[in-house]
């Protein structure tokens, strides 16, 4: 953008754009590479398995407790949330 072009910009608008160039280097972000987004993705994992578990251990409490069944498809989410947690 020229500096006309960003005068123009500002006498429309009452604020200069922003560009590239005015972001100092240290403050600019990047993109996340691939290996950052395969181990995020891998945490988040981790947190949702978790998270599901603390959700539904009241089944597991009710059943030592009055002896109630948990629920198959429980049971089976529950297996899978243990194995997504300790990967």
């Amino acid at each position: 953008m020229t500096q006309e072009e960003r005068q123009t910009y500002f006498e429309q608008n009452g604020a200069y754009p922003i560009e590239e160039s005015d972001i100092p280097e240290a403050e600019r972000m990047t993109p996340p590479t691939a290996e950052q987004i395969i181990e995020g993705e891998a945490i988040r994992l981790k947190l949702v398995a978790k998270q599901y578990l603390k959700d539904t251990d009241w089944y597991v409490v009710r059943k030592a407790e009055a002896d109630i069944a948990i629920p198959d498809d429980i049971l089976a989410l529950r297996q899978q949330a243990r194995l997504d947690a300790s990967i």
